[in-house]
Protein backbone atom coordinates (compact mmCIF):
# COMPACT_ATOMS: atom_id res chain seq x y z
CA UNK A 1 0.00 0.00 0.00
CA UNK A 2 1.13 3.42 -0.92
CA UNK A 3 2.22 5.31 2.27
CA UNK A 4 -0.33 8.29 2.29
CA UNK A 5 -2.90 5.16 2.21
CA UNK A 6 -1.25 3.82 4.96
CA UNK A 7 -1.06 7.00 6.73
CA UNK A 8 -4.66 7.81 5.87
CA UNK A 9 -5.70 4.69 6.96
CA UNK A 10 -4.16 5.37 10.81
CA UNK A 11 -6.63 8.48 10.52
CA UNK A 12 -9.49 6.32 9.52
CA UNK A 13 -8.69 4.31 12.72
CA UNK A 14 -9.03 7.00 15.02
CA UNK A 15 -12.21 8.60 13.25
CA UNK A 16 -14.05 5.36 13.60
CA UNK A 17 -12.95 5.00 17.15
CA UNK A 18 -13.85 8.49 17.77
CA UNK A 19 -10.59 9.24 19.04
CA UNK A 20 -11.25 11.77 16.30
CA UNK A 21 -15.04 13.52 16.98
CA UNK A 22 -16.93 14.70 14.36
CA UNK A 23 -15.76 18.34 13.79
CA UNK A 24 -12.61 17.79 15.20
CA UNK A 25 -9.52 19.89 13.81
CA UNK A 26 -6.61 17.63 12.69
CA UNK A 27 -3.12 19.02 12.13
CA UNK A 28 -2.06 21.56 9.62
CA UNK A 29 -0.36 19.79 6.65
CA UNK A 30 2.92 21.39 7.58
CA UNK A 31 2.54 19.91 11.30
CA UNK A 32 1.22 16.99 9.80
CA UNK A 33 3.63 15.84 7.93
CA UNK A 34 6.27 16.95 10.54
CA UNK A 35 4.55 14.97 13.11
CA UNK A 36 4.99 11.66 10.58
CA UNK A 37 7.82 12.59 9.75
CA UNK A 38 6.91 12.61 5.86
CA UNK A 39 7.15 14.72 3.42
CA UNK A 40 4.67 17.71 2.20
CA UNK A 41 3.59 15.29 -0.63
CA UNK A 42 2.89 12.72 1.46
CA UNK A 43 1.12 14.85 3.55
CA UNK A 44 -0.65 16.57 0.89
CA UNK A 45 -1.59 13.29 -0.91
CA UNK A 46 -3.17 11.37 2.33
CA UNK A 47 -5.44 14.46 3.09
CA UNK A 48 -6.65 14.76 -0.59
CA UNK A 49 -7.35 10.76 -0.50
CA UNK A 50 -9.28 10.92 2.97
CA UNK A 51 -11.30 14.69 1.10
CA UNK A 52 -12.05 12.17 -1.29
CA UNK A 53 -13.12 9.31 0.36
CA UNK A 54 -15.35 11.24 2.77
CA UNK A 55 -13.97 10.92 5.56
CA UNK A 56 -12.75 14.84 6.41
CA UNK A 57 -13.76 17.83 4.63
CA UNK A 58 -11.64 21.71 4.27
CA UNK A 59 -12.83 24.94 5.46
CA UNK A 60 -11.08 27.90 3.58
CA UNK A 61 -8.50 29.71 6.00
CA UNK A 62 -9.53 27.51 9.17
CA UNK A 63 -7.94 23.74 8.45
CA UNK A 64 -9.18 20.26 7.93
CA UNK A 65 -12.11 18.81 9.92
CA UNK A 66 -13.32 15.34 10.68
CA UNK A 67 -16.73 14.87 8.35
CA UNK A 68 -20.36 13.31 9.35
CA UNK A 69 -20.11 10.35 7.59
CA UNK A 70 -22.53 10.75 4.30
CA UNK A 71 -23.48 6.93 3.46
CA UNK A 72 -25.51 6.94 -0.05
CA UNK A 73 -28.97 8.11 0.58
CA UNK A 74 -31.50 5.88 -0.88
CA UNK A 75 -34.16 8.36 -2.29
CA UNK A 76 -37.79 7.01 -3.47
CA UNK A 77 -38.09 6.71 -7.16
CA UNK A 78 -41.09 7.01 -9.35
CA UNK A 79 -43.49 4.33 -9.30
CA UNK A 80 -43.41 2.63 -12.49
CA UNK A 81 -46.77 1.53 -12.45
CA UNK A 82 -47.72 5.83 -13.07
CA UNK A 83 -45.19 5.76 -15.93
CA UNK A 84 -46.79 7.32 -18.97
CA UNK A 85 -46.26 9.36 -22.42
CA UNK A 86 -46.63 12.39 -21.22
CA UNK A 87 -46.44 16.22 -22.70
CA UNK A 88 -44.28 18.74 -20.74
CA UNK A 89 -46.59 22.18 -21.34
CA UNK A 90 -49.56 20.12 -19.61
CA UNK A 91 -47.75 19.05 -16.25
CA UNK A 92 -45.39 22.15 -16.36
CA UNK A 93 -45.32 24.14 -13.16
CA UNK A 94 -47.13 27.95 -13.55
CA UNK A 95 -43.97 29.93 -14.38
CA UNK A 96 -42.61 26.65 -16.37
CA UNK A 97 -39.84 23.80 -14.81
CA UNK A 98 -37.00 26.21 -14.89
CA UNK A 99 -38.82 30.01 -13.58
CA UNK A 100 -36.80 32.62 -14.22
CA UNK A 101 -36.68 34.22 -11.13
CA UNK A 102 -36.46 37.81 -10.18
CA UNK A 103 -33.74 37.64 -7.79
CA UNK A 104 -30.91 35.91 -7.90
CA UNK A 105 -29.13 34.30 -4.92
CA UNK A 106 -25.79 31.89 -5.00
CA UNK A 107 -28.06 28.82 -4.04
CA UNK A 108 -30.50 28.77 -6.92
CA UNK A 109 -28.67 28.36 -10.22
CA UNK A 110 -26.40 25.55 -10.65
CA UNK A 111 -23.38 27.43 -11.49
CA UNK A 112 -19.38 28.23 -9.81
CA UNK A 113 -19.00 31.30 -8.16
CA UNK A 114 -16.74 33.72 -9.85
CA UNK A 115 -14.19 33.36 -7.24
CA UNK A 116 -13.18 30.13 -8.89
CA UNK A 117 -13.87 31.44 -12.06
CA UNK A 118 -9.89 32.16 -13.39
CA UNK A 119 -10.91 35.96 -14.89
CA UNK A 120 -7.41 37.21 -14.97
CA UNK A 121 -6.09 34.16 -16.21
CA UNK A 122 -8.67 34.25 -19.14
CA UNK A 123 -8.28 38.72 -19.71
CA UNK A 124 -4.74 37.91 -20.68
CA UNK A 125 -5.77 34.92 -23.09
CA UNK A 126 -8.65 37.29 -24.57
CA UNK A 127 -5.52 40.77 -24.77
CA UNK A 128 -2.81 38.03 -26.24
CA UNK A 129 -5.68 36.40 -28.81
CA UNK A 130 -6.66 39.62 -29.95
CA UNK A 131 -3.26 41.41 -30.22
CA UNK A 132 -2.69 38.63 -33.15
CA UNK A 133 -5.75 38.48 -34.72
CA UNK A 134 -6.54 38.48 -38.47
CA UNK A 135 -9.67 39.55 -40.38
CA UNK A 136 -10.55 35.80 -40.22
CA UNK A 137 -11.98 36.79 -36.96
CA UNK A 138 -14.51 39.40 -38.40
CA UNK A 139 -15.99 37.26 -41.01
CA UNK A 140 -18.83 34.51 -40.64
CA UNK A 141 -17.69 31.15 -39.02
CA UNK A 142 -17.45 27.76 -39.75
CA UNK A 143 -20.89 26.11 -38.82
CA UNK A 144 -19.24 23.26 -38.11
CA UNK A 145 -17.04 25.35 -35.37
CA UNK A 146 -13.52 27.04 -35.80
CA UNK A 147 -10.94 24.36 -36.69
CA UNK A 148 -8.00 25.12 -33.83
CA UNK A 149 -11.00 25.14 -31.37
CA UNK A 150 -12.08 21.43 -32.34
CA UNK A 151 -8.37 20.26 -32.80
CA UNK A 152 -7.38 21.75 -29.22
CA UNK A 153 -10.87 20.00 -27.62
CA UNK A 154 -9.93 16.61 -29.13
CA UNK A 155 -6.61 16.90 -27.76
CA UNK A 156 -7.61 18.02 -24.21
CA UNK A 157 -9.99 14.85 -24.07
CA UNK A 158 -7.49 12.62 -25.31
CA UNK A 159 -6.41 13.21 -21.33
CA UNK A 160 -9.36 11.08 -20.16
CA UNK A 161 -8.57 8.09 -22.72
CA UNK A 162 -11.53 9.75 -24.78
CA UNK A 163 -10.55 9.39 -28.46
CA UNK A 164 -12.04 11.96 -31.25
CA UNK A 165 -10.79 14.10 -34.24
CA UNK A 166 -11.44 17.58 -34.77
CA UNK A 167 -13.78 16.29 -37.72
CA UNK A 168 -16.20 14.57 -35.01
CA UNK A 169 -16.92 17.79 -33.29
CA UNK A 170 -20.13 20.52 -33.95
CA UNK A 171 -19.08 23.94 -31.95
CA UNK A 172 -22.32 25.28 -30.11
CA UNK A 173 -24.16 28.12 -28.31
CA UNK A 174 -23.78 26.22 -25.16
CA UNK A 175 -24.77 23.02 -24.01
CA UNK A 176 -28.83 23.51 -24.10
CA UNK A 177 -28.24 24.69 -27.52
CA UNK A 178 -26.03 21.47 -28.75
CA UNK A 179 -28.99 19.45 -27.17
CA UNK A 180 -31.70 21.49 -29.01
CA UNK A 181 -29.54 20.54 -32.31
CA UNK A 182 -29.76 16.78 -31.26
CA UNK A 183 -33.39 16.90 -30.88
CA UNK A 184 -34.77 18.52 -33.36
CA UNK A 185 -31.89 16.83 -35.78
CA UNK A 186 -33.24 13.11 -34.79
CA UNK A 187 -36.87 13.81 -33.93
CA UNK A 188 -40.05 15.89 -35.09
CA UNK A 189 -42.48 17.58 -33.07
CA UNK A 190 -45.33 15.33 -31.26
CA UNK A 191 -42.20 12.29 -30.58
CA UNK A 192 -41.85 10.69 -27.72
CA UNK A 193 -38.58 11.07 -25.77
CA UNK A 194 -37.33 8.97 -22.47
CA UNK A 195 -35.77 11.01 -20.02
CA UNK A 196 -34.54 10.33 -16.46
CA UNK A 197 -36.94 11.03 -13.29
CA UNK A 198 -36.44 13.45 -12.14
CA UNK A 199 -34.61 15.49 -14.72
CA UNK A 200 -32.67 18.41 -15.29
CA UNK A 201 -35.31 21.84 -15.45
CA UNK A 202 -33.83 23.42 -18.50
CA UNK A 203 -34.36 20.12 -20.53
CA UNK A 204 -38.27 19.81 -19.68
CA UNK A 205 -38.14 23.74 -20.60
CA UNK A 206 -36.48 23.08 -23.78
CA UNK A 207 -38.35 19.52 -24.76
CA UNK A 208 -41.92 21.47 -23.40
CA UNK A 209 -40.57 24.48 -26.13
CA UNK A 210 -39.82 21.74 -28.80
CA UNK A 211 -43.34 19.97 -28.49
CA UNK A 212 -41.71 16.55 -28.10
CA UNK A 213 -43.90 14.60 -25.82
CA UNK A 214 -41.57 12.31 -22.76
CA UNK A 215 -41.55 9.22 -20.63
CA UNK A 216 -39.77 9.58 -17.42
CA UNK A 217 -37.55 6.45 -16.95
CA UNK A 218 -36.86 6.51 -12.85
CA UNK A 219 -33.90 6.93 -11.39
CA UNK A 220 -32.84 4.09 -8.86
CA UNK A 221 -30.36 3.44 -6.07
CA UNK A 222 -28.15 1.73 -8.25
CA UNK A 223 -29.05 4.08 -11.40
CA UNK A 224 -31.74 4.17 -14.30
CA UNK A 225 -34.54 1.27 -14.85
CA UNK A 226 -33.18 -0.12 -17.55
CA UNK A 227 -35.32 -2.31 -18.46
CA UNK A 228 -38.07 -0.50 -18.81
CA UNK A 229 -36.25 1.57 -21.39
CA UNK A 230 -35.38 -2.12 -22.93
CA UNK A 231 -39.41 -2.49 -22.54
CA UNK A 232 -40.17 0.83 -24.39
CA UNK A 233 -37.41 0.67 -27.57
CA UNK A 234 -39.46 -2.97 -27.66
CA UNK A 235 -42.11 -1.29 -28.22
CA UNK A 236 -41.50 1.21 -30.58
CA UNK A 237 -42.53 4.18 -27.98
CA UNK A 238 -39.89 6.02 -28.06
CA UNK A 239 -37.64 7.83 -30.98
CA UNK A 240 -34.87 8.95 -28.52
CA UNK A 241 -33.47 9.09 -25.46
CA UNK A 242 -32.24 12.38 -23.66
CA UNK A 243 -29.92 11.46 -20.61
CA UNK A 244 -27.52 12.93 -18.49
CA UNK A 245 -24.99 9.89 -16.58
CA UNK A 246 -22.11 12.14 -15.06
CA UNK A 247 -22.81 14.15 -11.84
CA UNK A 248 -26.55 14.29 -13.34
CA UNK A 249 -28.62 17.31 -11.89
CA UNK A 250 -30.39 17.15 -9.51
CA UNK A 251 -29.28 14.31 -7.67
CA UNK A 252 -25.50 14.56 -8.36
CA UNK A 253 -25.43 10.66 -9.48
CA UNK A 254 -23.19 9.00 -11.90
CA UNK A 255 -24.56 5.57 -13.58
CA UNK A 256 -21.86 3.10 -13.21
CA UNK A 257 -20.29 1.98 -16.17
CA UNK A 258 -22.00 -0.97 -16.50
CA UNK A 259 -25.04 1.28 -17.27
CA UNK A 260 -22.99 3.82 -19.78
CA UNK A 261 -21.83 0.98 -21.25
CA UNK A 262 -25.86 -0.98 -21.80
CA UNK A 263 -27.34 2.91 -22.55
CA UNK A 264 -24.68 2.85 -25.51
CA UNK A 265 -25.67 -1.24 -26.70
CA UNK A 266 -29.41 0.13 -26.26
CA UNK A 267 -28.95 2.68 -28.57
CA UNK A 268 -27.18 0.72 -31.41
CA UNK A 269 -29.10 -2.42 -30.84
CA UNK A 270 -32.50 -0.31 -31.52
CA UNK A 271 -31.10 2.15 -33.54
CA UNK A 272 -32.51 4.75 -31.11
CA UNK A 273 -30.56 7.74 -31.24
CA UNK A 274 -29.37 8.84 -27.39
CA UNK A 275 -28.85 12.69 -26.54
CA UNK A 276 -26.00 12.45 -24.01
CA UNK A 277 -26.26 15.84 -21.79
CA UNK A 278 -22.87 15.58 -20.03
CA UNK A 279 -22.40 19.15 -19.02
CA UNK A 280 -20.99 18.12 -15.38
CA UNK A 281 -18.53 15.33 -17.10
CA UNK A 282 -15.52 17.17 -15.68
CA UNK A 283 -16.63 18.10 -12.51
CA UNK A 284 -16.17 14.79 -10.80
CA UNK A 285 -14.31 15.24 -7.46
CA UNK A 286 -12.20 12.21 -7.93
CA UNK A 287 -8.35 12.75 -10.07
CA UNK A 288 -10.10 9.51 -12.37
CA UNK A 289 -13.28 11.08 -14.67
CA UNK A 290 -15.59 8.78 -15.27
CA UNK A 291 -16.44 7.91 -18.84
CA UNK A 292 -19.11 8.82 -20.61
CA UNK A 293 -21.44 6.61 -22.64
CA UNK A 294 -20.43 7.70 -25.68
CA UNK A 295 -16.57 6.14 -24.96
CA UNK A 296 -18.66 2.56 -25.92
CA UNK A 297 -20.53 4.03 -28.96
CA UNK A 298 -18.97 2.16 -31.24
CA UNK A 299 -21.58 2.50 -34.07
CA UNK A 300 -22.31 6.75 -33.97
CA UNK A 301 -26.04 6.07 -32.40
CA UNK A 302 -25.04 8.12 -28.99
CA UNK A 303 -24.46 12.23 -29.60
CA UNK A 304 -23.07 13.62 -27.12
CA UNK A 305 -23.17 17.05 -25.94
CA UNK A 306 -21.02 19.19 -23.47
CA UNK A 307 -19.92 22.77 -22.25
CA UNK A 308 -17.22 25.57 -20.55
CA UNK A 309 -20.48 27.02 -19.12
CA UNK A 310 -20.20 25.00 -15.79
CA UNK A 311 -16.31 24.48 -15.29
CA UNK A 312 -14.97 27.91 -16.71
CA UNK A 313 -17.29 30.46 -17.11
CA UNK A 314 -21.39 30.53 -18.20
CA UNK A 315 -21.02 33.41 -19.69
CA UNK A 316 -18.55 32.27 -22.80
CA UNK A 317 -21.90 30.40 -24.07
CA UNK A 318 -19.63 27.85 -25.62
CA UNK A 319 -20.79 24.27 -26.22
CA UNK A 320 -19.81 21.17 -27.83
CA UNK A 321 -21.20 17.66 -29.42
CA UNK A 322 -20.19 14.77 -31.09
CA UNK A 323 -23.24 14.22 -33.60
CA UNK A 324 -21.66 10.57 -34.22
CA UNK A 325 -23.40 8.99 -37.27
CA UNK A 326 -26.15 12.42 -37.21
CA UNK A 327 -23.09 14.92 -37.93
CA UNK A 328 -24.71 15.79 -41.89
CA UNK A 329 -28.08 16.34 -40.33
CA UNK A 330 -26.59 18.34 -37.25
CA UNK A 331 -25.09 20.11 -39.29
CA UNK A 332 -27.85 21.32 -41.25
CA UNK A 333 -29.65 21.65 -38.24
CA UNK A 334 -27.00 24.54 -37.09
CA UNK A 335 -27.06 25.96 -40.38
CA UNK A 336 -30.38 26.71 -40.52
CA UNK A 337 -30.85 28.22 -37.02
CA UNK A 338 -27.56 30.10 -36.09
CA UNK A 339 -24.46 31.24 -38.40
CA UNK A 340 -22.04 30.02 -36.28
CA UNK A 341 -20.98 30.84 -32.69
CA UNK A 342 -19.01 33.92 -31.92
CA UNK A 343 -15.56 33.22 -33.87
CA UNK A 344 -13.10 35.76 -31.09
CA UNK A 345 -14.56 33.31 -28.04
CA UNK A 346 -13.82 30.15 -29.89
CA UNK A 347 -10.13 31.00 -30.48
CA UNK A 348 -9.85 32.36 -27.13
CA UNK A 349 -10.91 28.88 -25.79
CA UNK A 350 -8.57 27.35 -28.10
CA UNK A 351 -5.21 29.44 -26.71
CA UNK A 352 -6.89 28.79 -23.01
CA UNK A 353 -6.60 24.74 -23.40
CA UNK A 354 -3.70 24.63 -25.83
CA UNK A 355 -1.66 26.98 -23.28
CA UNK A 356 -2.65 24.11 -20.78
CA UNK A 357 -4.55 26.99 -18.09
CA UNK A 358 -7.71 25.32 -18.83
CA UNK A 359 -6.82 21.51 -17.42
CA UNK A 360 -4.76 23.59 -14.88
CA UNK A 361 -7.93 25.57 -13.64
CA UNK A 362 -10.59 22.08 -13.98
CA UNK A 363 -8.22 20.41 -11.99
CA UNK A 364 -7.90 23.17 -9.32
CA UNK A 365 -11.47 23.85 -8.92
CA UNK A 366 -12.63 19.79 -8.79
CA UNK A 367 -10.66 19.63 -5.04
CA UNK A 368 -12.11 22.88 -4.21
CA UNK A 369 -15.92 22.01 -5.40
CA UNK A 370 -15.52 18.55 -3.44
CA UNK A 371 -14.35 21.06 -0.31
CA UNK A 372 -17.92 23.14 -1.22
CA UNK A 373 -20.10 19.75 -1.32
CA UNK A 374 -18.94 18.34 2.00
CA UNK A 375 -18.88 21.78 3.95
CA UNK A 376 -23.00 22.36 2.36
CA UNK A 377 -23.43 18.16 3.54
CA UNK A 378 -22.09 19.34 7.01
CA UNK A 379 -24.18 22.31 7.63
CA UNK A 380 -27.42 20.71 6.57
CA UNK A 381 -26.81 18.09 8.73
CA UNK A 382 -26.12 20.01 11.88
CA UNK A 383 -29.46 22.59 10.60
CA UNK A 384 -32.06 20.28 9.05
CA UNK A 385 -34.53 17.83 10.62
CA UNK A 386 -33.12 14.72 11.88
CA UNK A 387 -34.96 12.80 9.23
CA UNK A 388 -33.22 15.15 6.11
CA UNK A 389 -31.89 12.81 3.45
CA UNK A 390 -29.23 14.27 1.69
CA UNK A 391 -27.48 13.95 -0.99
CA UNK A 392 -24.15 12.18 -1.32
CA UNK A 393 -22.65 13.32 -5.18
CA UNK A 394 -19.14 12.04 -6.34
CA UNK A 395 -19.02 15.21 -8.06
CA UNK A 396 -21.34 18.27 -9.98
CA UNK A 397 -22.03 21.10 -7.67
CA UNK A 398 -25.85 20.59 -6.54
CA UNK A 399 -27.10 18.41 -3.61
CA UNK A 400 -30.69 17.33 -3.85
CA UNK A 401 -32.72 17.07 -0.33
CA UNK A 402 -35.75 15.32 0.80
CA UNK A 403 -37.48 15.67 4.09
CA UNK A 404 -40.23 14.21 4.53
CA UNK A 405 -43.78 16.35 4.86
CA UNK A 406 -42.26 19.15 3.29
CA UNK A 407 -44.15 21.40 0.91
CA UNK A 408 -41.37 22.22 -1.51
CA UNK A 409 -43.02 24.46 -3.35
CA UNK A 410 -44.21 26.33 -0.36
CA UNK A 411 -40.75 26.74 0.90
CA UNK A 412 -39.71 28.20 -2.69
CA UNK A 413 -41.93 30.98 -2.45
CA UNK A 414 -41.41 31.52 1.12
CA UNK A 415 -37.44 31.54 0.18
CA UNK A 416 -37.66 33.86 -2.45
CA UNK A 417 -39.70 36.55 -0.26
CA UNK A 418 -36.55 36.45 1.75
CA UNK A 419 -34.18 36.76 -1.20
CA UNK A 420 -33.30 33.26 -1.61
CA UNK A 421 -33.31 31.41 -4.74
CA UNK A 422 -33.94 27.69 -5.02
CA UNK A 423 -35.46 25.09 -6.64
CA UNK A 424 -38.09 22.87 -5.64
CA UNK A 425 -38.63 19.01 -6.63
CA UNK A 426 -41.73 19.92 -9.05
CA UNK A 427 -39.82 21.62 -11.41
CA UNK A 428 -37.83 18.20 -12.10
CA UNK A 429 -40.90 16.06 -13.28
CA UNK A 430 -43.73 15.98 -15.56
CA UNK A 431 -45.22 13.96 -12.08
CA UNK A 432 -46.26 15.12 -8.44
CA UNK A 433 -43.77 13.09 -7.49
CA UNK A 434 -40.98 15.30 -5.52
CA UNK A 435 -42.95 17.59 -3.88
CA UNK A 436 -41.00 17.10 -0.53
CA UNK A 437 -37.84 17.44 -2.26
CA UNK A 438 -34.91 20.41 -3.44
CA UNK A 439 -32.00 21.18 -4.94
CA UNK A 440 -29.51 23.67 -3.88
CA UNK A 441 -26.39 24.85 -5.76
CA UNK A 442 -22.92 24.23 -3.71
CA UNK A 443 -20.46 26.47 -6.34
CA UNK A 444 -20.47 29.27 -3.74
CA UNK A 445 -17.81 28.79 -0.71
CA UNK A 446 -20.01 28.19 2.65
CA UNK A 447 -18.28 31.43 4.23
CA UNK A 448 -19.77 33.23 7.53
CA UNK A 449 -19.00 36.80 6.54
CA UNK A 450 -21.33 38.51 8.72
CA UNK A 451 -23.36 39.68 5.28
CA UNK A 452 -26.45 39.07 5.71
CA UNK A 453 -26.78 38.39 1.86
CA UNK A 454 -24.05 35.66 2.39
CA UNK A 455 -24.57 32.19 1.36
CA UNK A 456 -24.42 31.09 4.75
CA UNK A 457 -26.61 33.69 6.07
CA UNK A 458 -28.97 32.89 3.23
CA UNK A 459 -28.49 28.96 3.96
CA UNK A 460 -29.29 29.88 7.93
CA UNK A 461 -32.26 31.56 6.86
CA UNK A 462 -33.37 28.53 4.78
CA UNK A 463 -33.33 26.18 7.05
CA UNK A 464 -34.94 28.13 9.90
CA UNK A 465 -37.74 28.29 6.96
CA UNK A 466 -37.89 24.43 6.58
CA UNK A 467 -37.51 24.06 10.81
CA UNK A 468 -40.61 26.03 11.08
CA UNK A 469 -42.88 24.51 8.30
CA UNK A 470 -41.87 20.91 9.42
CA UNK A 471 -42.41 21.14 12.92
CA UNK A 472 -45.65 18.66 14.37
Amino acid sequence: MALYKTLAQHFIDDIQAQRLPVGSRLPALRAMAKQHQVSMTTATKTYDYLQQTGWIYAQPQSGYFVANQIETTSFPSLDIKSIEQRDPKRFAPLNGYNPASSLFSPLGTSMISPSLQPSVALQRNIKRVTRRAGNHLFQYPETQGDQGLRKALAEHLRHYNLAFSAADFVITNGCIDAVRLAVESVTKEGDTIAISSPCFSGLLDLLSALSRKVIEIPIHDNGLDLDHLETLLQQGLIKASLFSTSNMNPTGMTLPIEQKQALAKLAAQYQTPMIEDDVYFELGHQKQQSLPAKYWDKEGFVIWCGSFSKTLAAGLRLGWCLPGRYLSSYLNQHALTSFGVNGLIQTCLAEFINTGEYRSHVNRIRTVLNQHIHSYQQFLIEHLPSNAKISAPQGGIVLWVQIPSLNALQLEKEANKQGIDIRSGACFSTHDFYHDCFRINCGWPLENTGDKYSTYQQLIRLCELINSSTKP
